[in-house]
């Protein structure tokens, strides 16, 4: 009976430090991604692609008789910049390691 109880915690007291482990790599997981989201560090990697998002923003707020084109535009270019953020920028170890 000693011997189950004494097994019992040891396994609690593995599991906790499991638990505390798992919970701090969680953490600094999502504050990397967080960094990596951040509109500043966005507009520094892809200027380009910031450039036409705003671009299509200004199109949207000025053209105001076709707003489901810029709508559209300004979707198709959000979703691009998104992808290409999520493909290249969140996942290559080379940027993953700089941030």
């Amino acid at each position: 009976m000693e011997d189950n109880i004494d097994r019992i915690k040891d396994e609690l007291a593995e599991a906790r430090e499991s638990l505390q482990h798992t919970v701090s790599e969680v953490n600094r997981k999502v504050e990397t991604v967080g960094t990596q989201l951040k509109p500043v560090h966005l507009v520094e990697r892809y200027p380009l692609w910031s450039a036409c998002i705003a671009g299509a923003l200004g199109f949207m707020s000025g053209n105001r008789q076709s707003g489901s084109v810029a709508v559209l535009i300004l979707g198709g270019l959000l979703g691009a910049a998104l992808s290409e953020a999520w493909n290249n920028g969140l996942h290559s170890p080379d940027r993953s390691s700089s941030a």
